[in-house]
């Protein structure tokens, strides 16, 4: 159905999502992680199919992460106390978990600050065909970021994942029967 939100149908298999992050956070923590767990009000990837014509110029290639305040508080303060403990503290690796359904993708990222032991886990999804202006214009950059942010917007923590193939659907790039 157009325009409805891509999470319609599949609030089962998002919990599902949600308990997977769960446990592979745990996973992280035996193994002597730091983890902070993020859980998403919503997931906006940018551009998407309505900014496209509009003539709305959309700036950044990403995923729009709308946190919960006390999160948002939580990722900025792990995130700058990373950046100041040591010099290669910084969040610049990653491990990406995608499952699809349908034409909804359900991603788990866990970003990693290896030097520092910490480690940032949250869910997110999108629907393929809203997301096409995001998937290319980050499959030409090699790049695709997360804009974690609260409801005001105010501020952002933003993550780099570089080489985003892992976030993509799975069929991403393969000839379909059109071409």
């Amino acid at each position: 159905m157009a325009g409805s939100h891509p999470l319609a149908g599949y609030t089962e298999f998002w919990d599902d999502v949600m308990a997977d992050m769960e446990a592979t956070a745990e996973e992280y923590r035996e193994a002597g992680w730091d983890v902070l767990e993020l859980h998403p009000g919503d997931v906006t990837p940018l551009p998407n199919v309505s900014t496209v014509g509009t003539g709305i110029e959309v700036d950044r290639t990403g995923f729009d992460v709308l946190l919960p305040g006390d999160e948002f508080a939580a990722v900025q303060e792990l995130v700058e106390e990373s950046e100041t403990t040591e010099e290669e503290a910084a969040f610049d690796e990653y491990d990406a978990y995608r499952a699809q359904q349908s034409e909804v993708v359900f991603l788990v990222v866990v970003m990693k600050a290896e030097a520092a032991g910490h480690a940032v886990a949250f869910p997110l999804y999108y629907a393929e065909r809203q997301a096409e202006p995001m998937l290319e214009r980050a499959d030409a950059a090699g790049e695709l970021r997360t804009y974690l942010r609260p409801l005001d917007d105010s501020e952002r923590v933003v993550f780099s994942l570089a080489d985003p193939g892992t976030l993509y659907p799975e069929d991403w790039g393969e000839p379909t029967d059109e071409e």
